[in-house]
C-alpha cells in the first residue's frame, strides 16, 4: 500500500517518532509517497489540543492521526475521541511522551470507541492500525424512489423497528448521536458528508427481513445513518428498505418513497446486515448494539464499520456457531451483533444478559 504524511503539527519530538513508525510501515511492504499523490493512508500528525484535519479526496483514503502529550490526562478516552472526530480520523493514537529508558504509554481510539492503553512501539502501532488502513468501505447508496404505497400506510416491519429502537434506550444502550456541530465546523461537516454521507454519529442499528411488499430474498428494512434509534418516524426519513447490493460499483441499493429525506442514507453496518442475510436464510432480524454479552465468540481484528472485511469476519464467525440463525457474537472492542428469527426474539433473548461496557482486548 502507498503512504504519505501530512505534517499538521511539526513538534520535533512528534516527528522523531513519526520517523520510528515510517521504518515500521515501510519494513512491512508499503511505499511513502509524495505529499501530492493518492495514497491508500496517511499518517496525520496533529497536535491533541487543536486537531487539524487531512482533506482526503475520498473515503477509501485511510486517515491515521498520531499525537504526542506530556503525560496522561483525566477523561482520556473523551479528549481522544473529540480529536478523532476534529481531525476526521479513521483511527487516532496518542502517545504520552517518554521519560528515561521506560517505553511510553499510548492510547488509541476510533470511530467506533475501540478505546485501549498499551505499551507503545512502533510494531504496536503498526499491528493494531493494518486492520483500519487495509479495510475496503461499501457504504455508498444508490437510491430508487420506488416504495409505491402511502404515507399513512403501516407496515408490521416498520413498525417493530419504531418500536425496538425504543426499547434499545431502555436497554440503556443507545446514547445520544453525537451532534457533529459540537466538533466541527460547517465546512467539515459538509467535507464528512461528501466522504461518508453521514448527518451525524450514532451508535446502534436494527434490521429485520421484508416478506412482503411484492419483493423477498434478501431485501430488508433497516435503521437510517446517523440517526437516533429511539425516536424512528418511519420510511423515507429514518428508515429504509435495503434490496441490494452493487457489488461492481459498491452502492448499497435502497428504496424509499416519495417526499423521502434527500440526505437519507442506510446505517453504514448494512454490508453486514445484506451479507448475513444471504447467507442464512433463516435469520429474520439483525440487531447490532454497543454492548457486551458475557461469553460470546468473538472477531479477532477490528475493522472499521462498513467494510467488507467486518462483514466477512461477521459472517464467518456466525458459521462457527451452533445455531447462526439465533446467536450472539462479539465484533471486538465494537460490539455485539444479534441475529434471531425475529426482532421479539432477539430482545426476549438479551434484557437481562447486555452489559453496557464493551471490554477491550489486545
Amino acid at each position: 500500500m502507498k503512504f504519505k504524511i501530512n505534517f499538521a503539527s511539526e513538534s520535533p519530538e512528534l516527528l522523531d517518532q513519526c520517523n520510528i513508525l515510517i521504518k515500521e510501515i515501510i519494513k512491512n511492504g508499503n511505499e511513502q509517497i509524495d505529499s501530492s499523490q493518492e495514497a491508500n493512508f496517511v499518517i496525520n500528525l496533529i497536535d491533541l489540543d487543536n486537531p487539524v484535519a487531512h482533506r482526503r479526496k475520498s473515503h477509501e483514503e485511510m486517515v491515521v492521526s498520531l499525537a504526542l502529550i506530556q503525560e496522561p490526562r483525566t477523561e482520556m478516552k473523551s479528549i481522544s475521541y473529540g480529536a478523532l472526530v476534529k481531525s476526521l480520523s479513521n483511527m487516532l493514537f496518542c502517545i504520552i511522551r517518554p521519560v528515561g529508558n521506560e517505553p511510553p504509554t499510548a492510547y488509541s481510539i476510533t470511530p467506533e470507541v475501540g478505546f485501549m492503553e498499551f505499551r507503545y512501539s512502533a510494531e504496536t502501532i503498526y499491528k493494531y492500525m493494518y486492520p483500519v488502513i487495509s479495510s475496503h468501505f461499501a457504504i455508498k447508496n444508490k437510491i430508487s424512489i420506488d416504495l409505491p404505497f402511502a404515507e399513512s400506510q403501516s407496515f408490521p416491519e416498520v413498525t417493530d423497528l419504531i418500536e425496538y429502537g425504543k426499547e434499545l434506550k431502555k436497554l440503556g444502550v443507545l446514547p445520544t448521536p453525537f451532534k457533529l456541530h459540537n466538533f466541527l465546523n460547517q465546512d467539515q461537516i459538509d467535507h464528512l458528508y461528501r466522504l461518508y454521507q453521514i448527518k451525524g454519529l450514532s451508535y446502534g442499528n436494527l434490521s429485520i427481513r421484508n416478506t412482503n411488499h411484492g419483493m423477498n430474498g434478501s431485501t430488508f428494512w433497516m435503521t437510517a445513518r446517523g440517526v437516533d434509534k429511539s425516536q424512528l418516524k418511519g420510511v423515507g426519513t429514518d428508515i429504509v428498505l435495503v434490496k441490494g447490493y452493487d457489488k461492481k460499483l459498491g452502492n448499497m441499493l435502497i428504496s424509499v418513497p416519495l417526499g423521502y429525506d434527500p440526505r437519507i442514507r442506510v446505517s453504514v453496518d448494512a454490508i453486514e446486515h445484506y451479507m448475513i442475510y444471504k447467507e442464512f436464510p433463516n435469520v429474520g432480524a439483525i440487531v447490532h448494539v454497543h454492548a457486551w454479552i458475557e461469553n460470546v465468540k468473538c472477531t479477532t481484528q477490528v475493522y472499521p464499520c462498513g467494510t467488507h472485511e467486518l462483514a466477512k469476519n461477521a459472517v464467518a464467525l456466525l458459521k462457527k456457531t451452533s445455531s447462526p440463525e439465533r446467536t450472539e457474537i462479539g465484533l471486538k472492542n465494537h460490539g455485539l451483533t444479534i441475529t434471531g428469527p425475529d426482532i421479539r426474539d432477539i430482545f426476549d433473548r438479551i434484557r437481562d444478559k447486555l452489559q453496557t461496557n464493551v471490554p477491550i482486548f489486545n
